[in-house]
């Protein structure tokens, strides 16, 4: 099969390696469908610290089983499924047919279901725990989202389901234009532009020095979430009076939650609020790439150009 793979610091390679072969309780798919994330050019650009050169860093994926290993029940060949395994940039992707650690495991997709849509199940999942359990956001709660990528969409339609107070802060007038049309009730182009406080704050954009001046905006009593993996960018200098004397908490959100504290069922409710039509996020892809345009559109993500990339093997 075909695969692109990291091999280094801005080592892409895409190769040919032999077709997996499914082991005891494992799933081999066919790859429909993979989206291109963030936190995989983050990869390209700094480095793997999750895993092993050479590295597969692609895991929005879908795709319809073609091998079912030893010992697997209730899986068949020819069914749809969505991965989220580091496995999707390649014709064929390997999955255990459980959850464990990280993985949610194989979650059945509907045959209907665009992969424009199908691909957002697992970050809309992770949006969705941001905002419900670290944000704990509730109706009428005021949330401010940083940034205004294609996460930072998705986050400010998370908190619009739930009955929130929306604003996004976002210098790129396009994309606050689309973040009105998904449920945002006020766009900024700067934090200096905030006229009052926040009960969830969630940073989606991993620069240390944003954590001071969201704490600053949050309202006694509120939450900073930081939604974004700090990279290289990793400190940042605190005024713990704020936290002290206004009982301010800062809490990280990563994927469906850290083990062993996953929140598994946000996949089932993304997938469904996509299925059903009450989440529509297919207009946040703007691209599609095969594997050989890989290169190309993590070099549009640094530079800020479109929104999401949808690649197909």
């Amino acid at each position: 099969m075909r695969a692109a793979r990291l091999h280094g610091l801005h080592d892409l390679r895409v190769e040919e390696t032999p077709d997996p072969q499914p082991a005891a309780g494992e799933l081999v798919v066919r790859v429909e469908a993979c989206g291109v994330c963030p936190t995989d050019v983050r990869k390209y650009v700094i480095g793997v610290n999750d895993g092993d050169y050479p590295f597969n860093p692609g895991h929005e994926w879908l795709g319809r089983i073609e091998q079912v290993g030893p010992g697997v029940t209730g899986w068949a060949v020819g069914q749809r499924v969505y991965g989220d395994t580091y496995a999707g940039y390649a014709e064929l992707a390997v999955i255990s047919a459980t959850p464990g650690g990280w993985s949610h495991g194989p979650l059945a997709l509907p045959d209907d279901l665009p992969p424009e849509q199908a691909i957002f199940v697992e970050p809309f999942a992770d949006c969705l725990h941001a905002v419900g359990d670290q944000g704990r956001v509730t109706s009428g709660s005021r949330v401010v989202v940083v940034g205004g990528g294609q996460m930072g969409l998705q986050l400010v339609v998370a908190a619009h389901l739930a009955e929130a107070q929306v604003t996004l802060v976002e210098p790129v007038e396009e994309r606050r234009a689309i973040a009105t049309a998904l449920g945002a009730d006020r766009c900024v182009a700067d934090l200096s532009e905030l006229d009052e406080q926040a009960d969830a704050m969630i940073l989606t954009i991993g620069v240390g020095a944003l954590v001071s001046a969201a704490v600053e905006r949050t309202a006694p009593g509120g939450t900073v979430v930081l939604f974004a993996g700090f990279g290289d960018r990793s400190r940042a200098e605190i005024d713990l009076n704020l936290l002290h004397y206004r009982e301010i908490a800062i809490v990280g959100s990563e994927w469906i939650g850290t083990p062993p504290n996953q929140r598994y069922a946000r996949y089932t409710e993304a997938r469904d609020l996509l299925g059903s039509g009450a989440v529509d996020l297919a207009p946040l892809v703007t691209g599609r790439c095969g594997l050989d345009g890989l290169e190309g559109v993590f070099a549009d993500v640094q530079a800020l150009r479109g929104l999401k990339v949808m690649l197909v093997p």
